[in-house]
């Protein structure tokens, strides 16, 4: 399956969740860190297992930056 992950196109097994997804790019999952939007609509956290990724969907992945 490919979907685009912040403007890089990716190829992942079909049946990928929100959550495997995160979890195979070592995307830290903890509270409150990540927030997840396909095709421009934020997703919940609360169902990033369930939520399965489809073809040509488009991911944005924000985690907050540190900086000073």
């Amino acid at each position: 399956m490919n979907i685009t992950v912040n403007n890089k196109s990716i190829t992942l097994p079909s049946a990928f969740s929100i959550a495997q997804l995160l979890e195979h790019m070592n995307i830290s999952v903890a509270k409150g860190t990540v927030a997840v939007a396909i095709n421009d609509e934020i997703v919940s956290k609360d169902v990033w297992d369930k939520h399965a990724l489809s073809e040509n969907d488009h991911v944005t992945i924000v985690a907050p930056a540190q900086g000073g």
